[in-house]
């Protein structure tokens, strides 16, 4: 095998069983030249010599964390604990711990974080302060930003978008293209009315919010008015 990168001698100056890598030759996907330095390590398991993974300048990856295939950690990313980052996914200026798996094309960035049992697959994207943790999945093309967190069971995917201060938990499921607006807190499918691109939900005081648009927009408002709880 020939070798990607090595660990030099260069701690981090705020986490001194770090060490900086230096590139042994081209990644071209990520525009890394031999001898270009990269980000910080504690040991050769945490970043693999095969593929084209790569850690820049100012990521770390500690402890038992592991990037491989052609992840990328770029920004301030952290991946610490035994958390993993795989596939195409990319990590940047955000947090991956615990038992947490980023994989796929998903996305991972702007102080967005993930952890516990949680995974973000697919093309999913989090970012904008999301948090992700317990055991729940985003994944296909979901959103999740704003400060929203998705937690528990629940499961966040197809097109869906949650936002604003929302709390998806238990064992919610948003899917097809709904979208949830904060602050709310959604735990069953039942707290949801989604028909003709119409979302329709409960804030956490009691208001009806309903997203999306159609022409029979009051019809919708009305039958979800005799759905949800």
């Amino acid at each position: 095998m020939t070798f990607k990168y090595e660990i030099t001698n260069i701690q981090n100056p705020k986490t001194p069983n770090l060490f900086r890598i230096r590139a042994l030759r081209d990644i071209p996907r990520y525009n890394v030249k031999a001898g270009d330095l990269g980000g910080y390590i504690e040991n050769e398991n945490n970043l693999s010599q095969e593929g084209d993974c790569w850690i820049e300048e100012y990521a770390c990856v500690g402890l038992n964390a592991r990037v491989f295939e052609h992840a990328r950690i770029y920004g301030c990313g952290i991946v610490s604990d035994d958390a993993k980052v795989f596939g195409n996914a990319q990590v940047g200026g955000a947090i991956a711990y615990n038992n947490a798996s980023v994989f796929g094309e998903a996305r991972l960035y702007d102080n967005a974080k993930v952890c516990n049992n949680a995974q973000i697959y697919g093309n999913a994207k989090v970012y904008n302060n999301g948090w992700i943790h317990g055991s729940a999945q985003v994944y296909e093309d979901a959103q999740v930003y704003e400060d929203a967190q998705v937690y528990g069971n629940a499961q966040v995917y197809g097109n869906a978008q949650v936002t604003g201060l929302s709390r998806i938990y238990y064992k919610a499921v948003i899917n097809e293209s709904m979208k949830i607006s904060g602050p709310s807190y959604i735990t069953t499918p039942s707290r949801i009315y989604y028909s003709d691109g119409i979302t329709a939900f409960l804030d956490k005081h009691g208001n009806l919010i309903v997203n999306g648009t159609s022409h029979d927009i009051e019809h919708h408002k009305t039958l979800a008015r005799l759905k949800l709880p």
